[in-house]
């Protein structure tokens, strides 16, 4: 790909991004957001867009680099950890993340409601 593609592609996929963005802000001043709307979406989002947020969230440029720079110098010994989350996944699908609804939980660092 040659280099005057790859800014075609980026701005193409910058002014999406932007006016996507642009299109949800206006649309949605119709009525008065409040901190509720507009942090946690009125707890209405569903589970594949939280979880596409949440993966969003913890990935970063520096963490891709890390994990082809670790599989390039130690091969793909790193997947045996992905076997763990076939038994952790369900668990927490099913345990974890109902009971931290219920309690309306905002964050991992929000201390417990005695």
């Amino acid at each position: 790909m040659g280099p005057l593609l790859e800014y075609i592609l980026f701005g193409v996929l910058t002014s999406a991004n932007l006016a996507l963005g642009l299109y949800f802000s206006f649309a949605k001043r119709s009525k008065k957001a409040g901190t509720d709307e507009m942090f946690l979406a009125s707890r209405s989002l569903g589970s594949f867009p939280l979880a596409m947020s949440v993966l969003a969230s913890m990935m970063s440029a520096l963490g891709v680099v890390g994990f082809v720079a670790h599989y390039y110098y130690y091969g793909f010994y790193f997947n045996w950890a992905f076997l763990s989350q076939i038994v952790v996944l369900p668990m927490v699908m099913n345990v974890m993340v109902p009971l931290l609804y219920r309690q309306r939980v905002t964050s991992i660092f929000e201390p417990p409601s005695l």
